[in-house]
């Protein structure tokens, strides 16, 4: 992993409140994410370190960037409007979460992890799908992820539940991990943009 940091707020707009048991999903599919990420982080954890200076170029998937530095270049591009509010190291050390809000009342948790090794990255991505692949009710959205898809793999799924829609999406470019999950009282439509445009500010700033 590697060191940087950033942040920075923005107003929202009110936004319909789920019913109770909703709100209660919610929390528990972000603790759940959360859960996959620190332990993805804690089982690889003697591998994730990126080597100290990798160059990396166009059409290579060696990314030296570090988890930090690949997300506040990501904020920084403001994609489809949402704005940082908080990030923080995972334990490990080599990974990073942040926290990003849309003035709509959007909220958006990404999470980037930096492998030693491509094989490291898509070990983790196929325990994370493997997990989430098939769920009832979810709709496979892959295939707005798929222009992702040139280093690595991706993986989109979400559900519109009672008016509030939930999109998640996960990618590997080379040997860095990418997840991406979005909760909005906006139409399901355009929170598949909102991911597009976020996993795709993170997916071109790892390198």
């Amino acid at each position: 992993m590697t060191d940087d940091d950033a942040a920075g707020p923005a107003p929202a707009k009110e936004t319909q409140v789920p019913p109770r048991a909703n709100r209660t999903r919610w929390i528990w599919l972000g603790a759940l994410l959360a859960i996959l990420t620190v332990a993805g982080a804690v089982w690889f954890a003697a591998s994730m370190v990126a080597p100290a200076g990798t160059v990396a170029s166009e059409g290579t998937t060696s990314i030296s960037s570090g988890a930090p530095a690949i997300i506040a270049a990501a904020a920084q591009t403001d994609p489809a409007g949402f704005v940082m509010q908080a990030s923080q190291r995972v334990p490990s050390g080599s990974s990073y979460w942040a926290t990003l809000q849309h003035p709509d009342g959007s909220e958006a948790n990404v999470t980037v992890m930096v492998y030693s090794s491509t094989d490291a990255s898509q070990a983790y991505y196929g325990k994370v799908v493997a997990g989430v692949r098939g769920l009832p009710g979810y709709t496979d959205v892959t295939s707005d992820l798929s222009s992702f898809q040139q280093f690595g793999k991706c993986y989109g799924y979400g559900e519109d539940v009672d008016g509030i829609a939930v999109v998640n999406g996960v990618c590997t470019k080379g040997n860095v991990f990418l997840q991406v999950h979005l909760v909005s009282a906006i139409a399901f439509s355009d929170l598949e943009g909102d991911l597009t445009s976020i996993m795709g500010a993170l997916y071109q700033n790892a390198s």
